[in-house]
């Protein structure tokens, strides 16, 4: 029996931040074998500290998004990349029969942000290091970052609340985004 919450090898396991902690797997999916392992405030390393209970598991698939919040506390890109090498090299090492998506990171509504200039940029530059690091691991790369974007090249707020934080509208799309993967 599989218990609310406990992953099992059949599981699909969606790992990340806040953005993913708000996503209603069942709600957009009708799928109980859809684990919500997001984490509100997570950065890279935090993902990386968490990772045993995954990797003891070995789900049938993770889903992984982080690096956001890595990027509003200013870390360098090159860390980013490193802690994200390290989460998906432990995946592939602990967990062989694991499919891995690495997700982009989505851009922001940089016009809500106060005081935070060339985020976009820096998601930009954040997401074709991963998408190198992807091909480099052979892991597949979803860049749904484009879906989101408006005609600034900013995250369309019809996608968001708070320019970072995705609206009832984003979570539909992200939704659609990934029902080809599921």
């Amino acid at each position: 029996m599989n218990f609310p919450g406990y992953i099992s090898k059949t599981d699909t396991v969606f790992l990340g931040n806040s953005l993913t902690e708000g996503f209603d797997l069942v709600g957009h999916f009708g799928r109980d074998d859809l684990i919500n392992r997001g984490m509100s405030g997570n950065l890279t390393q935090h993902v990386y500290y968490r990772l045993e209970e995954i990797t003891n598991t070995k789900p049938a698939t993770v889903f992984l998004m982080i690096g956001i919040n890595d990027i509003f506390n200013d870390v360098k890109k090159e860390v980013i990349v490193s802690n994200i090498q390290k989460i998906i090299d432990d995946i592939i090492r602990k967990c062989p029969d694991t499919t891995l998506y690495l997700q982009s990171v989505l851009p922001v509504n940089e016009t809500n942000l106060i005081g935070n200039e060339n985020l976009n940029i820096r998601i930009y530059e954040l997401n074709n290091s991963l998408r190198i690091l992807c091909k480099q691991r052979k892991i597949s790369f979803i860049d749904i970052h484009p879906d989101f974007l408006n005609e600034k090249g900013e995250m369309d707020m019809i996608y968001t609340y708070d320019g970072v934080h995705l609206s009832k509208d984003g979570y539909l799309q992200w939704a659609r985004l990934l029902k080809k993967y599921l």
